[in-house]
C-alpha cells in the first residue's frame, strides 16, 4: 500500500510534502489545464520559432509529472480497500475522541494549551500492524510509546479519504457537537 509516489519522493526514497500530489486536486486540474493550453499554442503556431523546443521540453516535463501523479494515485480493490476503510472509520472515531466538543469551544470552554497539546504530542493510540503502516506510509512518526499526534492522524484520515474516493475530507466532521 503506498499512498505517496515517485513524485512524492526524493531520489533517496524520502517524503518530500505533506500530502501526496494526487491529493491536490485542484493543481492536477490545473496541470492538465496548462499541457492543453501549450498544445493549442503549439497547434495554432503561436510559438515563436527560436523558442519551440524550449516549449516542447516544458510540455513534456508537465506531461511527463501529471502521468506520475495519475499512476501515484493508490487504486484498492477487495482486502485491501477494506483495511483501509476500516482504518479510516476506526481513526476517524480516535481523532473525533481527541478533539473538543462542539458546543464546547462555542461556550469558550476549551483549554487552548490542552488543543495544543494535542495537536502536537502524541495522544492517539495506534493499535495494529494494518494500523501502523497506513500511518506509516502517510508520513507518520510513531513514538516507541505506540503513538501519533492528533495532527498526523487527521493528516492519514484525509489521505485514505481522498485515496478512497471520498467526498468529505475535512475533519470537522468528526467533531462531537
Amino acid at each position: 500500500m503506498r499512498f505517496f509516489g515517485e513524485a512524492d519522493r526524493t531520489k533517496d526514497g524520502k517524503i518530500k510534502s505533506d500530502y501526496p500530489a494526487w491529493y491536490q486536486e485542484q493543481h492536477v486540474e490545473d496541470l492538465r489545464e496548462s499541457i492543453k493550453q501549450q498544445e493549442r499554442s503549439l497547434e495554432e503556431g503561436s510559438v515563436p520559432p527560436e523558442r519551440k523546443g524550449q516549449y516542447r521540453e516544458r510540455l513534456n516535463q508537465e506531461k511527463e509529472r501529471l502521468e506520475q501523479i495519475e499512476t501515484s494515485k493508490p487504486k484498492f480493490a477487495g482486502p485491501e480497500k477494506d483495511t483501509v476503510s476500516k482504518f479510516r472509520k476506526e481513526m476517524g472515531d480516535k481523532i473525533a475522541d481527541a478533539h473538543y466538543r462542539r458546543s464546547h469551544m462555542e461556550k469558550g470552554l476549551v483549554n487552548a494549551h490542552e488543543e495544543a497539546r494535542r495537536m502536537t504530542e502524541p495522544c492517539i493510540e495506534v493499535k495494529g500492524q494494518a494500523e501502523a503502516e497506513i500511518l506509516k506510509e502517510c508520513g507518520a512518526r510513531i513514538t516507541e510509546g505506540g503513538k501519533v499526534t492528533r495532527t498526523e492522524a487527521e493528516k492519514a484520515w484525509k489521505i485514505t479519504g481522498r485515496a478512497l474516493g471520498e467526498d468529505i475530507t475535512n475533519v470537522e466532521v468528526l467533531r462531537k457537537p
